[in-house]
């Protein structure tokens, strides 16, 4: 009974000797590592397209970051990660649209990410529609593409010329025109952080950048309107009263 006992052992670590042998071998350090893209949009699901539109935003540049991940092992140094346009389904025009700011995967890291900086040209085509820029990961020296290899950014130039419903046209605001938004944005985001960042961060998150969610009934200039009457209209005023057209003169009640 011993004997039986001591050969059904040896059979044991046969077997699992072998198992190890096949399902638990060293990672190979001297293949390529992989490299894709790895986003996932505000509903946290993967997708492969950015859009990005200036709108009322005074920049001339906006700068795009697209997550990718690593399959493999972190390296201690940078390693390139090479795009190719795909030109066939590609708009947008390199140096004028857009620059690829950086395409690297920086050492010790796992995840980083692509940055691809937009321009805003004077181009009629830009401001009509948005124009997109298809980028495919290649081999490189460093790495190789797997999974997700290919990422579309979409950028414009679109500027809203019907007065958006929360602007009202009996407050204190300038008479509106794009360029006149554009510049009471251009105070908003300088002065309301500095004047009470809590609010701020509270308008932005109700209302979204831009207040793209605002609406005419409870939208800013109802729900915010002291606020933005001492901390950003009244400095605007001042130094615009000769410039643009106002509604009317913005006071603190």
């Amino acid at each position: 009974m011993k004997i039986w006992k001591s050969v059904w052992a040896v059979l044991a670590l046969l077997a699992f000797t072998a198992c190890s042998e096949d399902d638990y071998k060293l990672y190979d350090i001297t293949q390529k590592d992989n490299v894709f893209f790895d986003y996932k949009n505000e509903k946290n699901v993967n997708d492969s397209v950015i859009s990005y539109n200036f709108g009322y935003d005074f920049a001339n540049e906006h700068i795009v970051e697209i997550p990718v991940s690593l399959m493999g092992m972190p390296s201690d140094k940078d390693r390139t990660i090479a795009l190719k346009v795909v030109a066939d389904e590609t708009e947008m025009v390199e140096g004028t649209h857009y620059v690829i700011d950086r395409a690297l995967l920086r050492a010790n890291r796992v995840e980083d990410t692509v940055r691809v900086k937009l321009l805003r040209p004077d181009d009629p085509t830009f401001q009509e529609r948005a124009l997109a820029l298809r980028l495919e990961i290649v081999t490189s020296d460093d790495l190789a593409p797997t999974g997700q290899k290919t990422f579309t950014v979409k950028g414009s130039d679109i500027r809203p010329t019907v007065r958006p419903s929360w602007w009202s046209t009996w407050s204190p605001m300038p008479v509106y025109s794009f360029e006149n938004a554009q510049l009471f944005f251009k105070y908003f985001y300088e002065l309301a952080p500095k004047a009470n960042k809590d609010v701020f961060e509270e308008m932005i998150a109700r209302y979204g950048d831009y207040f793209v969610n605002g609406k005419s009934v409870q939208g800013p200039l109802a729900m915010y309107d002291a606020f933005l009457a001492q901390y950003v209209l009244i400095p605007m005023y001042n130094e615009t009263k000769d410039d643009i057209e106002w509604q009317a003169i913005p006071v603190v009640n």
